[in-house]
């Protein structure tokens, strides 16, 4: 199974590190960033874009929409929003991501990763 690479955007370290580390040990590379403006930086070669809707320079919906701008062309790029607010998962998709990662600690954010890693990885060899 390939590495899924995956960058987090989150204003707080302490999430950061906390997302990091609950996926050091599987089949992920992870990249972080603090902002939007540092995210397209990070994003020649993940697979996985994750990000918080709460972040002061720009809200979760503005960073996607940035990122998406941006994306390297011939790549897809999952988006999925990270939050505890439930009226932003219905809204999910109307702000343009993917998919929802509930924000519920470390040991959940580890399984639910790895249970999209799977369907991601399930969907690529079906179309191979």
């Amino acid at each position: 199974m390939d590495k899924l690479k995956i960058l987090y955007v989150d204003d707080s370290p302490t999430q950061l590190n906390q997302f990091k580390s609950s996926l050091e040990d599987g089949p992920y590379v992870v990249y972080t960033a603090t902002s939007g403006s540092i995210a397209l930086q990070r994003m020649a070669d993940v697979d996985l874009v994750v990000i918080d809707y709460n972040m002061p320079d720009m809200n979760g919906a503005e960073c996607l929409k940035l990122l998406q701008q941006h994306a390297p062309e011939k790549r897809t790029i999952r988006y999925f929003l990270y939050t505890t607010n439930f009226e932003l998962v219905r809204q999910h998709r109307d702000m343009g991501f993917d998919g929802v990662l509930l924000l519920k600690g470390k040991n959940d954010v580890r399984r639910q990763v790895d249970a999209l890693h799977r369907s991601l990885t399930r969907r690529s060899l079906g179309a191979a």
